[in-house]
């Protein structure tokens, strides 16, 4: 799982995907980015979505910078393939994916339209407990469009 998670990491790092740097591969022993604060020489992790209480102009911000990382992982082929509120980071502002061990290969699985589906679903949930009009239906249609149409 290491290796795996390591190579998706990777691709969509370099795709400009907002989540950790991968910084090495030890056998099954994975080194990413620290994701919040070096204050005191302690690392205080940034929070969880699900902690957080955004305010309106907040949530709107982070909807559409999550709307943005998932267009991304769409592009490169993939669906988080476990998204919530606990599978995000948020550090000053700037989401954050994790948990991307099991991301699923969208042309590939042949389940994986279904998880983008569940992931939108479950997200959209969340931002819309907070006000924000995320509707699951067209974030999939527009996450769905961005796959190469086989000729």
């Amino acid at each position: 799982w290491a290796a795996a998670e390591f190579a998706v990491l990777s691709r969509l790092w370099r795709a400009g995907a907002a989540v950790p740097y991968p910084v090495q591969l030890d056998g099954t022993e994975l080194a990413m980015e620290f994701i919040g604060d070096h204050g005191d020489g302690h690392g205080v992790a940034a929070p969880r979505l699900a902690e957080l209480r955004p305010d309106h102009r907040e949530a709107n911000n982070l909807y559409g910078q999550l709307r943005e990382a998932l267009l991304i992982l769409a592009e490169a082929g993939y669906a988080h393939g476990d998204l919530s509120a606990y599978n995000i980071l948020v550090h000053r502002g700037r989401l954050v994916l994790i948990d991307l061990p099991q991301a699923i290969d969208l042309v590939g699985n042949p389940q994986g339209f279904e998880y983008l589906l569940r992931d939108c679903r479950n997200i959209c949930t969340w931002f819309n407990a907070r006000g924000i009009g995320a509707d699951e239906t067209a974030l999939a249609a527009e996450l769905l469009g961005t796959l190469p149409r086989a000729q």
